[in-house]
């Protein structure tokens, strides 16, 4: 759908005022992490963050006359083999990744015996509210507010400016927030425009993150640390960046082209005549039949 430019600024504005809000959450959770030092960091702001965006979600849904389900926050029959299938496909990218480092024959892993089954499982659902957290704050409201009057490209661009903002605000160097967070974004913002909902983008998500942990990707705290011999420490940096970028834009590439299948296939077929699609229909191809397809 395209809208005229005036049109166009209500939506946006109130995309503005959600990103703004959930970085003052974000705040907020970090806040309160800081007066239980007994608690686990990542719990503590996950469960607050989520809690949070989840009340001002629905505040922005009132405001707009919408509902969780016209956003693609509802529990289908689905919605769990599309989870379970991001947590395999997330995995995967994590061990393709994994064996492009090793292949430099300059890396190796040590057992950190201060991790124990206890630990990573506390890691993991901290690292799951916090990748729930961010697919509830840019890939809920704000993808399915943008996504009408902006079309998937623009809505896929502002959100992904905004993830990188945040990320760069949080501490990340420009190249990870820029090729890390910023293609991290396209790949989990296609997967909700592909499956309507952020189930299989939330698998994905949490998959790596609780992947790069294990393997000593996040500040060397997993049940294993890499061990880099120092002269080849920068040739190896830039092996793993690279090495991220073509596994993500893998699955960056085979969900548009998917998308583009089938949607060349709807505006082909009659009504009610389409073939099996694994997903549901995505809202980027929901064209009429005599429509011509446009940008996004």
């Amino acid at each position: 759908m395209n809208l005229p430019a005036t049109g166009r600024w209500k939506p946006f504005l109130h995309v503005l005022a959600f990103f703004l809000l959930t970085a003052l959450v974000l705040v907020a959770a970090s806040i309160v992490a800081r007066q239980l030092p007994g608690w686990p960091e990542e719990v503590v702001i996950g469960a607050v963050g989520v809690m949070l965006t989840i009340l001002l979600t629905a505040a922005f849904l009132s405001w707009d006359h919408k509902r969780f389900p016209d956003i693609g926050l509802a529990w289908e029959l689905g919605t769990s083999k599309r989870f379970f299938l991001g947590l395999l496909i997330g995995f995967i990218l994590v061990a393709l990744h994994l064996a492009a480092i090793a292949s430099s024959g300059h890396v190796i892993w040590v057992r950190n015996p201060h991790v124990d089954i206890a630990g990573a499982g506390i890691t993991a659902i901290g690292y799951g509210l916090l990748a729930l957290r961010e697919e509830l704050a840019f890939r809920a409201y704000p993808l399915r507010t943008l996504l009408p009057p902006f079309g998937a490209l623009g809505a896929q661009m502002i959100v992904m400016f905004a993830f990188i903002a945040e990320h760069r605000l949080g501490g990340a160097t420009w190249s990870t927030a820029v090729l890390g967070s910023g293609l991290g974004a396209l790949v989990f913002g296609m997967a909700a425009l592909v499956t309507r909902g952020i189930a299989l983008p939330l698998g994905i998500h949490l998959a790596w993150n609780v992947g790069d942990w294990m393997r000593g990707g996040k500040g060397g705290h997993g049940p294993w640390s890499m061990r880099v011999d120092p002269e080849y420490s920068m040739q190896l940096d830039h092996l793993a960046m690279t090495a991220y970028v073509v596994v993500m834009l893998a699955v960056f590439l085979d969900l548009y082209f998917s998308i583009a299948e089938v949607r060349t296939h709807n505006i082909s077929q009659k009504r009610g005549s389409e073939r099996y699609w694994p997903w549901p229909k995505p809202l980027i191809i929901q064209l009429p039949v005599d429509s011509t397809p446009t940008d996004g």
